[in-house]
């Protein structure tokens, strides 16, 4: 009887091992396969002057970042910014539509986007909700964030 028991508690002993390794293993793997996509505003030092598809020049206090800093590339990236006081989706002027979804977004990637809203009742307002999209090795996925960006005298 004792030699049953013995040869019980190593077996389940094995298979627990056995499972251990199986997920340990498989959460590698989503990690190696995995983007990390995040947006965030970057404020240049001196307003960057932005020729725009119409040929006039503004100036730009700010970037809106896309960075991938996840060990994996990002596939179709695409990004819809929400004036969170207005309401309404905020369009920027140096992005055409046809912009997004970034074909490919790799390693370390970042795609800097002047921020040049389109209408002005986007222009004063400080706070965006950011909404991210993208096809990575783990399949679709997508981020909500929050941003804030700071004082500009323009």
């Amino acid at each position: 009887m004792n030699a049953w028991i013995g040869t019980v508690i190593a077996l389940a002993a094995l298979v627990l091992s056995a499972i251990t390794a199986y997920v340990q293993h498989r959460n590698r793997k989503r990690e190696v396969l995995e983007a990390q996509v995040t947006a965030y505003f970057h404020r240049t030092s001196d307003f960057a002057k932005i020729k725009l598809p119409d040929g006039s020049i503004r100036q730009a206090g700010y970037h809106l970042v896309i960075w991938n800093h996840g060990p994996a590339p990002a596939e179709r990236v695409g990004i819809v910014v929400k004036d969170t006081e207005g309401g309404g989706v905020v369009e920027l002027a140096d992005s055409p539509p046809e912009e997004f979804p970034i074909a490919r977004l790799d390693k370390d990637g970042r795609y800097p986007v002047p921020w040049l809203p389109v209408a002005s009742a986007h222009r004063g307002a400080r706070r965006f909700t950011v909404h991210l999209s993208w096809h990575d090795g783990n399949g679709e996925q997508e981020r909500l964030l929050p941003l804030r960006r700071g004082q500009t005298n323009l």
